[in-house]
C-alpha cells in the first residue's frame, strides 16, 4: 500500500505541466512572475527576412506523459511571459499539435522575435486563432 501511494505522489508531481524545453537562453535568468500578464502577438509561420529580425531564442513545449497543465491557453501563456522576459516582440509558432489520440496536451514548437525596424513592432498584432 504504501509503495502504491508513493507512486502516485511521484506522478502528481513529475506530471502536472507539460515539458517545456528552451534553446539559445536559459529560464533562471529572466525574471518571470506566474502573475504577469503579457500580451505580445502570437503568429503562426510568420515570414520574415533574416537581417530584419534577432531571434532571442525558442521554445518547445511537449506532454511529460501524466501532463494536466498542458492546455493550448496554459502554454501559449507560458510562451507569451518568456517571450515578455527575454524582451522579444512576437511570438512565432512555427510546429503546433492540437490534442489527438497520441496526447491530449497542446504540443508546439516556437521562436521569440524581437525586430530591428521598431516601427514594425507597432502593426503587429495576433492572428485571429490565438486571440482569447
Amino acid at each position: 500500500m504504501r509503495r502504491i501511494i508513493l507512486f502516485f505522489s511521484l506522478i502528481m508531481f513529475i506530471g502536472c505541466s507539460s515539458t517545456m524545453t528552451r534553446y539559445g537562453y536559459s529560464p533562471q535568468r529572466l525574471p518571470i512572475n506566474a502573475d504577469t500578464k503579457c500580451n505580445i502577438p502570437i503568429k503562426r509561420n510568420f515570414s520574415y527576412e533574416k537581417n530584419e529580425v534577432e531571434i532571442l531564442g525558442s521554445i518547445k513545449a511537449g506532454d511529460s506523459g501524466f501532463s494536466v497543465k498542458c492546455g493550448e491557453a496554459y502554454v501559449l501563456n507560458q510562451f507569451q511571459r518568456e517571450a515578455c522576459a527575454l524582451g522579444a516582440d512576437l511570438v512565432n509558432i512555427i510546429n503546433e499539435s492540437r490534442f489527438d489520440l497520441l496526447s491530449t496536451c497542446y504540443r508546439a514548437k516556437a521562436e521569440f522575435l524581437r525586430f530591428k525596424d521598431r516601427e514594425k513592432v507597432r502593426n503587429l498584432a495576433s492572428d485571429p486563432i490565438y486571440i482569447r
